[in-house]
């Protein structure tokens, strides 16, 4: 096993997480069918904004190989004001995958929003990645509605 080690904290490290982001939207840009578009507009800037703008707390977590000190994934959690919670964001290297890390960010991310009594947790699924579901499903979280957009 890689020599990891997992950093939490609040806004503070979001800037951190920039280059990671990039990759997961790039991601969702090659994957997405009907909404490649809208993964090219995002930056991350926007992505920060928003999360800033509507949550009432954040927290993160940070996987960082500690033999090149590199960040190889992230998640990014939030609650609002009216106690929803969300893992707004994860995203791990491919070769950092096979570890259970995402479960670990999974589950530090469940206690967060558990301690914080959220009282839904909800996580939104890009489509063109519905192959994450399996993973989600793991943890409890279900479909529960498809919101439709028109392109």
């Amino acid at each position: 096993m890689k020599q990891v080690e997992i950093i939490s904290g609040g806004p503070e490290l979001l800037d951190i997480v920039e280059p990671l982001w990039a990759k997961l939207n790039e991601y969702h840009k090659k994957r997405s069918t009907h909404f490649s578009h809208k993964f090219e507009q995002l930056t991350f800037e926007k992505r920060k904004q928003n999360l800033l703008k509507e949550a009432c707390d954040v927290t993160i977590n940070l996987i960082v190989d500690q033999t090149n000190n590199a960040y190889v994934g992230y998640c990014i959690c939030t609650v609002n004001k009216e106690k929803q919670g969300e893992i707004d964001s994860l995203f791990i290297e491919n070769e950092y995958r096979k570890y259970g890390l995402g479960a670990e960010l999974i589950n530090r991310s469940i206690t967060w929003l558990e301690n914080y009594q959220a009282q839904t947790i909800v996580i939104g699924v890009s489509e063109g990645n519905e192959h994450a579901l399996d993973f989600y499903q793991k943890f409890g979280f279900y479909k529960r509605r498809y919101i439709l957009e028109r392109e």
